[in-house]
């Protein structure tokens, strides 16, 4: 499982997310955060879904899907933050949130190509017997 590079690339995520979801409830940080990840409680699934999609490496078509649904959850979160810095809250972990979500949703796009070529690779050879 964890010698396919999909599944590094999903495993960063996890990590990158756990990461932001950590700041925001750690209480230095979370006097920032608080307010707005509380108010968009889909943003927490974003490691589960993550998560859920590593453990998927037999089912590649699903976790092909699960890493686009997760794609579109971090734009979500850029563009959510984006609105909030152009309110005029330009505090520096606010504006961290959106950078971490923009190298998640490149790691994500790089997993997703991963599994669709290995989706491929499988087609060719059932083709051949």
């Amino acid at each position: 499982m964890i010698q396919r590079i999909q599944s590094l690339y999903l495993l960063l995520v996890i990590l990158l997310s756990s990461v932001m979801l950590y700041l925001s409830i750690v209480p230095s940080f979370g006097m920032e955060l608080n307010s707005w990840f509380y108010a968009y409680y889909g943003f927490y699934s974003i490691p589960l879904l993550a998560t859920i999609c590593l453990f998927l490496y037999s089912k590649r078509k699903i976790q092909s899907i699960l890493c686009f649904v997760l794609i579109l959850f971090n734009l979500v979160v850029v563009q959510i933050c984006g609105l909030k810095a152009f309110e005029g809250n330009t505090h520096t972990i606010i504006l961290l949130v959106p950078v971490a979500s923009i190298v998640e949703c490149i790691l994500l796009f790089l997993a997703r190509r991963a599994i669709d070529k290995d989706e491929k690779l499988v087609r060719s050879i059932d083709r051949i017997r």
